[in-house]
Order: structure tokens, then sequence, then C-alpha cells
């Protein structure tokens, strides 16, 4: 299923493509829960990224995690096993439209964590450009 559409914007006369690839629609996370957007793979993950969030309710953390096989999961850390991979902390109803760099493996996907505030649907939207 292809999730992605393309938006194209001119820029000082230049055609700016952009790709936007919904990773999570409404995806039900229950209070103190955690779940997990669809993947994707790397190539659709490269250079300047963002997502932009929109959570209903409750307090979400969004990390991303990196794959090689699309089937086991690891958080991204550094050499001090200090975790590197959070999009988010702590958002609560609203939106926001944040700028990240993807880690680097085949495949990645985003982890929603739940703070044990309430049930929420949260949605998920990458953007990169194109061409």
């Amino acid at each position: 299923m292809d999730n992605s559409n393309f938006v194209n914007l001119v820029e000082r006369g230049v055609i700016v493509r952009i790709k936007q690839i919904v990773l999570a629609s409404a995806l039900a996370v229950g209070k103190n829960a955690t779940v997990y957007s669809s993947s994707l793979t790397m190539n659709e993950a490269t250079g300047n990224v963002s997502v932009l969030v929109v959570s209903t309710a409750g307090e979400v953390t969004i990390t991303q995690q990196c794959s090689l096989d699309d089937t086991t999961w690891y958080d991204p850390k550094d050499k001090r096993n200090a975790a590197l991979g959070e999009v988010v902390s702590a958002m609560t109803v609203g939106s926001r439209f944040v700028a990240f760099g993807p880690c680097v493996a085949p495949y990645m996907r985003f982890k929603i964590v739940e703070g044990n505030v309430a049930a929420s649907a949260v949605s998920i939207t990458l953007s990169r450009q194109v061409g």
C-alpha cells in the first residue's frame, strides 16, 4: 500500500518537489501503551526529513527505531549507550512539525509511547525533498 503523495512548490522560480508519506493515520494508542508506525526503507528517509505529528489526547513520546531486516528493531544509541532517537517528548493535544536526523539503517519506523495520562489517536506524516 502506497501512503505517499507529492507536493510541488515553486521557490525562486525553481520547482521543489516534496514527498509526503503517511506512517500512522489516527493510530490508536491506549493509556500507558506502546505502538509502532508503519516502517519505511532508508531511501525514503534520507537528507532533510521532517515529520508532522498530531495527537488527540494523552502525553506521547515518539522515537525512531532502526532495523536491518524490517523484523528485528533497535533503539539507536551512542557509544555511551545514551538514547539518540527521540523525535517528540511528552507531547499533549495538538500538532508539531519536527525536523530530525534519521538513523542510518535499511529500515526505520517510529515507536509511540503514551505516558500513562490518557488514550490518544496519533498521526505521523513524513516529508522529504525529492529530485
